[in-house]
């Protein structure tokens, strides 16, 4: 059974209105537990409407959306319980802190789920060890952390609650490469020690190709493709068409193959690259002897 699993679900915004917009459009998806899923599509596309159906912070214009089988909106009254279930990081969520601590900020949801204090803690100091906090940043003021540190506070307050499925939205936007890397490389250990559920929006390929097993394409409101990660950047000229980029290795490799090279198929990692690359380059070193 899928841990979360969409059917046929629509979202329009502003109906019965001259600003009418459907959303998204008939989207019947199954992620299965454990996967690790990135979402990819151009603006508008409908990336974050769709993701804020999966823990309920929209309701579906029509269509379901199913946590481990059972429709999250049957008993209205509960959504509040899928939301500590599907844990949603948004774009840029260190504009969201509040708390006089950075500890009391990531506390904030373990609290609210009613647990003990040694539990609490626990889990705020898990989370924080997760995302590369020290602890003597957990009692200084989240507004006196840098904005790479801020971002991990937003993150470790989700990861707290230990969500079955965590989402996030964009959570690289606006940091520099290497503050980058360390969050995909935090989140990415996160998801490998818990076999936590995670699902990635980006605008990234890089990103999507390098840390995501499968990738999920989304044009104007409807799935465009939705396959593991190398067969989807292995339809480099597809994405191409739906005006997607596609990593700047896929894209080298392009160019090689046009230029009669015989490299095989597109790669979309450095690793990769090199992988396909050395053997290539050691015959013709060979050849030249």
């Amino acid at each position: 059974m899928p841990i979360i699993e969409t059917q046929g679900l629509s979202y329009t915004y502003s109906p019965g209105t001259p600003y009418k917009k459907d959303a998204i459009k008939g989207i019947s998806i199954k992620i299965e537990k454990g996967d690790f899923v990135g979402i990819i599509g151009h603006t508008g596309s409908g990336k974050s409407t769709l993701v804020q159906h999966l823990n309920g912070l929209l309701r579906p214009t029509s269509g379901k959306v199913l946590l481990n089988g059972r429709d999250i909106w049957e008993n209205p009254k509960k959504i509040r319980e899928v939301r500590f279930k599907v844990g949603l990081v948004f774009q840029y969520p260190e504009h969201q802190l509040f708390e006089e601590t950075a500890y009391k900020d990531i506390a904030f949801g373990p609290s609210n789920m009613g647990l003990d204090g040694d539990e609490i803690d626990k889990r705020v100091r898990t989370a924080a060890r997760f995302v590369g906090l020290k602890d003597e940043l957990l009692e200084k003021s989240p507004f006196e952390l840098s904005g790479g540190e801020k971002r991990r506070v937003a993150i470790a307050g989700v990861m707290a609650m230990q969500p079955e499925v965590l989402i996030l939205d964009e959570p690289t936007a606006g940091l520099d490469p290497k503050g980058r890397d360390m969050i995909l490389g935090q989140i990415a250990e996160y998801q490998k020690e818990n076999g936590a559920t995670v699902i990635l929006v980006s605008h990234s390929m890089e990103d999507i190709a390098r840390t995501t097993k499968k990738v999920l394409v989304m044009n104007k409101g409807s799935v465009a493709m939705f396959d593991e990660t190398q067969i989807v950047f292995s339809r480099a000229e597809e994405l191409q068409s739906i005006g997607l980029s596609v990593p700047a290795v896929t894209r080298i490799f392009m160019q090689l193959r046009g230029m009669g090279y015989n490299v095989g198929d597109n790669a979309y990692t450095v690793k990769q690259a090199v992988e396909r690359l050395l053997p290539l380059l050691k015959r013709e070193v060979g050849n030249n002897d």
